[in-house]
């Protein structure tokens, strides 16, 4: 797609929708997953979190490539329990224009295994020498002291493979 690209003045990087998040940072990107890359390391998992929502997904070295092309690393973002997410900030009823977010999402980046954009809650991350696994659980409500939560999604990457499987 380099050509078209071109052809449309969109940057060898990407457009940069967040420039907090790795959109921000492509040449670092490049680098650091060029180096994994080349240098066969397999059993890399990001945590990563502040963008308020949860997501579990495969690392490519190229978007545009995958999944042609193996994954370089995996990578576990977890939800905010309480800062305002998508549809918190357009202030619209839970579960509306984030589902077609993440309709968009799951359309256009392969390498996105899973997302919810909208529930509040934490993830608890278990690392183990065979796999390394994210569970996700949302909270009933932000604003209760006794809110409860509930398991919304599980994800692992055995060790050495760089692909999520749900579980």
């Amino acid at each position: 797609l380099g050509p078209l690209a071109q052809l449309l003045g969109i940057p060898a990087g990407g457009v940069a929708i967040n420039t907090d998040q790795w959109d921000g940072y492509t040449a670092d990107r490049t680098e650091l997953l060029g180096h994994l890359n080349d240098e066969r390391i397999t059993n890399t998992v990001f945590l990563t979190g502040d963008i308020h929502t949860a997501w579990a997904n495969e690392v490519p070295l190229s978007a545009a490539t995958y999944p042609r092309t193996a994954p370089v690393a995996t990578e576990f973002v977890v939800p905010s329990v309480t800062s305002d997410n998508i549809d918190d900030f357009l202030n619209v009823p839970p579960h509306t224009v984030s589902l077609a977010a993440q309709g968009v999402l799951a359309l256009t980046n392969r390498h996105v295994r899973w997302t919810d954009l909208d529930s509040h809650g934490y993830g608890v991350l278990d690392v183990r020498r065979e796999q390394t696994r994210m569970d996700w659980y949302a909270l009933s409500d932000r604003t209760v002291r006794t809110a409860t939560s509930s398991r919304v999604a599980s994800f692992a990457t055995a060790s050495g493979s760089q692909r999520l499987t749900r579980v």
